[in-house]
């Protein structure tokens, strides 16, 4: 039900409200950081618009025939993995011209993930052709496009059409993560809503409110930086545990210069990514907070930083590191991730980074 959604209560009333009023079967755009809840949100307004025992106008029960049958937000990185599974074993050739990726949350809720690094070309024609489509009586469809602002313009022109007006029965959800990298031709046919970060409080009693601890739940809050994806998806163990590697790396760069055994711990710690994608770019993800908890630091504003539990560690760091380097080591680090997209060995690809932060520890002595 909508009262479940975190947050941005502005943007949930209107959606009810066009729901109620009937108003909601065009194109919307839901624009917001990963994470603050864009598509759960536009599930939601699917379910609104195809719920058979809905409490009140514009509302949904979430027990009906209907709600029963949609897809729960968590087990989407599961149905999305399978699902590429399925399609590599059983289609030849080009498998995204042959089977564009589209995912079903729900009889009359299509979902269509990034096929690759973005939504194809094979992807847009399917969902034109899925709005031509006639629903069954009573239905709608809720065609959900995310990251349609990374999406190349060409693509995005494709939809021009569709997006201007789509065929009675349908409602389309364009998600963004900044609505100004859509084409301006897309933003003037849509209504476009966007999603702001929860607030530390607002998002720290939501997660009590699901039994998460007080103290875990205000620091979740915190790392998550007001997206309640982020922070109801988070192992806060795992991530310390990974944080504790991404300090000991940093520490062991630093003094990589040194006589003693650092550089051998950022080769040892930079191997931990050898076997897994997902563990350099959770490695590289703390990195970033981290490198950035110290701007915060060396810039005096150390109510804005993450880690809030490790403040001592990251003064020990503020110190070491000039302020002037670290857009450098950003950029850097920028790198790192794109190396490795392009299958480089992650580990040297790493290493090489952290031995580069020795030059910082000798000009700070």
């Amino acid at each position: 039900m909508w009262n479940d959604f975190i947050g941005n209560p502005g943007v949930v009333d209107q959606l009810r409200r066009m729901v109620a009023a009937r108003s909601a079967q065009r194109t919307i755009v839901l624009a917001g950081p990963v994470g603050v809840g864009k598509t759960t949100l536009a599930t939601m307004l699917g379910l609104a618009l195809n719920c058979l025992a809905p409490p009140a106008p514009g509302e949904f029960c979430g027990a009906c025939a209907s709600c029963a049958q949609a897809v729960a937000p968590a087990d989407l990185p599961a149905m999305l993995a399978a699902a590429l599974e399925h399609r590599a074993d059983e289609v030849k050739g080009n498998v995204r011209e042959a089977a564009p990726l589209a995912l079903a949350l729900h009889p009359a809720i299509w979902w269509y993930p990034p096929d690759g690094d973005v939504l194809t070309m094979s992807q847009a024609r399917a969902l034109i052709h899925q709005s031509q489509l006639q629903p069954d009586p009573g239905r709608t469809w809720t065609l959900i496009v995310p990251d349609l602002d990374q999406a190349r313009w060409a693509t995005q022109a494709a939809l021009l059409k569709t997006l201007e007006e789509p065929p009675a029965g349908v409602a389309i959800l364009a998600l963004a993560r900044n609505s100004l990298a859509l084409l301006p031709t897309v933003r003037s046919r849509a209504l476009v809503l966007t999603l702001a970060a929860v607030p530390p409080a607002e998002l720290t009693a939501a997660l009590v409110a699901r039994q998460h601890p007080q103290q875990a739940a205000a620091l979740a809050a915190r790392l998550a930086q007001g997206a309640p994806g982020r922070a109801l998806a988070l192992d806060l163990t795992a991530y310390q545990q990974t944080r504790r590697e991404a300090f000991e790396l940093l520490r062991a760069g630093l003094a990589a210069g040194r006589p003693g055994p650092y550089a051998a711990s950022v080769f040892r710690l930079s191997e931990s990514t050898r076997a897994s994608k997902e563990k350099l770019e959770s490695l590289s993800e703390i990195l970033y907070s981290v490198l950035q908890d110290i701007v915060y630091l060396q810039s005096g504003f150390p109510e804005a930083v993450r880690n809030v539990d490790t403040v001592p560690e990251l003064s020990q760091l503020a110190q070491r590191v000039r302020p002037s380097s670290l857009p450098r080591l950003i950029e850097e680090l920028d790198r790192v991730q794109s190396a490795a997209r392009r299958n480089a060995f992650r580990p040297l690809a790493l290493a090489g980074w952290a031995l580069g932060l020795a030059a910082e520890d000798d000009a700070m002595r």
